[in-house]
């Protein structure tokens, strides 16, 4: 289990509709239920359902970051990131958090934001986050589940979630931005995990916008030669491409 996600678990008990976990620390279950092996992961990725947050979920929140002796991350302007929270004093608590979101309505945010304030009540907590597409948001919100006490996202959700961030890590990269390599070969690797999860026969319908994304990941990954049997023993390329290709529609 990751470190810290039973505290976790334990004080948003009440909160599962305000919240869904995302990325390693809910791959990290869903292998786990499995009874399968899932690579080391430390920090919680989550999105937060702005529908329903409100100041008594902030409260909590800051409750958690209180207990944990957190710290907002801070840019070498000094300036605080709070959707970023780490270094807590407590060795029991995860060892950071991120806070994500769809696009709130919230007056002057440029078209191009990637961050946005939290809109709640009480304006004495201070939250942010990073920003959602709106279809990558309904897609949480439709196949969201419980499991064990937590809110996340499925296997079925996560791959695309997956794929995009290997995209957009990839892209920056590209542009000169400061980006470390193994998080992009991460993601890239989940998602082919994650394959494993998926049922044997079926698909799922998913936005215009998610099937174009899965569609770059895998002509990047075909154009790289990457192979998913360093992650996947037995599993070719073409058979996960095959496999994502069939789940998700992606056939011409």
């Amino acid at each position: 289990m990751v470190k810290g996600l039973a505290r976790f678990t334990e004080h948003f008990a009440d909160f599962g509709d305000s919240y869904a976990l995302i990325g390693g620390a809910a791959c990290d279950v869903l292998f786990g239920e499995a009874g399968i092996d899932f690579r080391a992961t430390k920090d919680l990725d989550v999105v937060l359902c702005i529908e329903v947050v409100d100041s008594a979920f902030a409260a909590r929140f800051q409750e958690f970051l209180d207990a944990g002796g957190y710290s907002a991350r801070e840019r070498s302007s000094g300036r605080k990131e709070f959707y970023r929270f780490h270094k807590p004093e407590r060795a029991d608590y995860p060892a950071m958090i991120e806070l994500f979101a769809r696009r709130p309505d919230v007056p002057l945010l440029p078209e191009d934001a990637t961050l946005s304030p939290i809109p709640i009540e009480d304006e004495a907590l201070s939250l942010s986050a990073i920003l959602v597409d709106d279809d990558y948001y309904n897609l949480l919100l439709e196949r969201r589940v419980a499991k064990n006490g937590l809110s996340l996202i499925d296997a079925a959700t996560l791959i695309p979630f997956k794929a995009r961030a290997f995209l957009d890590l990839s892209r920056r990269h590209a542009a000169g931005e400061r980006v470390a390599s193994k998080d992009i070969r991460k993601h890239r690797a989940d998602v082919f995990r994650l394959t494993q999860l998926l049922p044997a026969t079926g698909k799922i319908d998913v936005a215009d916008q998610i099937r174009s994304d899965l569609t770059a990941f895998i002509n990047d990954v075909e154009t790289d030669g990457y192979d998913p049997s360093a992650v996947v023993p037995g599993l070719a390329l073409d058979d996960g491409a095959t496999l994502l290709g069939r789940f998700y529609g992606l056939e011409a």
